[in-house]
C-alpha cells in the first residue's frame, strides 16, 4: 500500500538524517537538503496515488460504458462493494459502533 511505503521511506530518511546530524557541522544546509528530499518524496507518492485513482476511475468508466452487460454488472457490483466497505470503515473508525437508525 502506498501509505505504508511512504511511511517506511520517510522513516528511513529520518534515520539517515539523525545519523548524519551527529557528524555534520553545518546543520542548516543539511536541513535544507532533507526538506527538499521530503518534498520530492511526498510529490512522488502523491503523484503515484493520483495515477492509481485515475486508472481505477478509467477502468470503471470503461466498464460502465461497455456494450457488454456482464462488464456493466461487474462494474456495478464493484462500486456497490466499495461503497459498503467505505461506510463500514467510516463507521468503525468514526463512532466506534454501528450507525443509529434515528428511531428510538
Amino acid at each position: 500500500m502506498a501509505a505504508e511505503d511512504f511511511r517506511s521511506d520517510v522513516r528511513a530518511l529520518l534515520q539517515q538524517m539523525l545519523a548524519e546530524a551527529k557528524t555534520t557541522p553545518n546543520s542548516d544546509v543539511m536541513l535544507e537538503v532533507y526538506v527538499e528530499e521530503f518534498v520530492r518524496l511526498h510529490g512522488d507518492y502523491a503523484h503515484q496515488m493520483l495515477n492509481e485513482v485515475f486508472n481505477d476511475a478509467r477502468t470503471r468508466i470503461d466498464a460502465r460504458l461497455s456494450p457488454d452487460p456482464i462488464r456493466q454488472t461487474i462494474a456495478t457490483v464493484q462500486t456497490t462493494v466499495q461503497d459498503v466497505w467505505k461506510i463500514f470503515t467510516q463507521t468503525i473508525s468514526g463512532s466506534g459502533g454501528p450507525p443509529s437508525s434515528g428511531q428510538g
